[in-house]
Formats: C-alpha cells, structure tokens, sequence
C-alpha cells in the first residue's frame, strides 16, 4: 500500500526530529534542564544574541511596544534575557514541536509569558500583536509556505513585524521542508516592498 502524507504532518515529524536529535547542536545529548536546541546563532550570551537583544529593546522602548509574539520561540534560551529587562512587556511564543512548548512552559511560563504549540503555516491571523517577530524561521521552510505566513501577517491587525533577511542573496532557492537557506525578502518571489505593509 502506499502511505501518503500530507505537507502538514510532515512539517511536525520534520521539526520534531530535527529537535529530537538535536541537529542544529551537531546531535549534543539534550539537556532538559538546560535546553540548548535552536542551534549555535541562539545562544545566550553571544555577540549575535546580545546585538538582537539591544537592538530589539531599542525598538521597544522607542515604540511602546507592550506585547510580542515570537515565532518559533524556540527553546526561549536568549529571549528571556530581553524579558528580564523589559519584565512588564507581554510576550507569547509559538512553536510547532510540542514537547518544546512543554518544557518552556514548565520552566519560564508567568503572568506574561506564555508559549503554545502551533504550526505557524497554518496560522490564519496573529491579531492584537504589538509586534511579530520571525527570526530563523524562514530559513527553513519552502517559498510557497513563506509566502503563505507573510500573507497572514499582512492581513492581521498587527502593529509590527520584524524578520531577518539577508539583501546580499540574489537568488532565494526553495527548498524542502528543514533544509537550511538564506533568503532575501526584497526580491522574488517574495517582494516585501511591494506586498508590504499598511498597518493600523
């Protein structure tokens, strides 16, 4: 017989394995008590980490932003230093692999922190956000499911959306589904300055 999966469950069985086997981490056993596992650009303390979160406290403090939603969060291993010094900013984080969310919520979920299990492509509005922010995710997934999430954020009642793109790359290749890529969003087939942005 043959066995047909759908796009859906493979984005979950994917993500799963890849945090299952600590991939991103070269495969270092996984240490529930310190969980390591979005890979060597997520680690705290680091010169990238720490340039992300001066510059993300700057965006908030100057704009007011009183509320975030991080996707995917993640194992949350740098983000809780931007929270331990903005502790009154709301923040929601989103994350397809489950047994993540868990952890997460187990160890740092407050009165204003809080994490669900979600696949992102398939979320349909992030409405009420002050700010989106989307750091390694579009890496990983193909065009068309890019193109999807932005779409959805474009026509959510959103105040912000932040992401990373690298304005070097002149081709965005697509790829299956936790590959690994640069992207450049100004260009096809993603157009961000076409598509983007009218906000409220």
């Amino acid at each position: 017989k043959l066995l047909f999966i759908n796009k859906n469950t493979i984005r979950r069985i994917v993500f799963f394995l890849i945090y299952k086997s600590n991939h991103w981490n070269k495969s270092i056993l996984i240490n529930t008590n310190k969980l390591l596992v979005s890979g060597p650009g997520s680690i705290p303390g680091s010169i990238q980490t720490n340039n992300i979160i001066t510059n993300l406290n700057n965006f908030i403090k100057e704009n007011n932003i009183r509320n975030i939603l991080d996707m995917p969060c993640g194992d949350f291993a740098w983000m809780q230093d931007l929270l331990k010094i903005n502790n009154t900013l709301d923040y929601t984080g989103y994350d397809i692999v489950e047994d993540i969310i868990f952890i997460n919520n187990e160890k740092y979920s407050s009165n204003n922190i809080r994490f669900f299990t979600k696949d992102i492509v398939n979320e349909n509005h992030f409405d009420g956000f002050d700010l989106v922010f989307i750091r390694d995710f579009f890496i990983h997934i193909s065009n068309e499911d890019i193109l999807k999430v932005l779409y959805n954020i474009k026509n959510s009642k959103i105040k912000f959306f932040a992401c990373l793109s690298n304005k070097n790359e002149l081709l965005n290749k697509n790829i299956a589904v936790g590959e690994h890529r640069k992207i450049n969003l100004f260009i096809e087939p993603f157009n961000l300055n076409d598509i983007f942005f009218s906000f409220y």
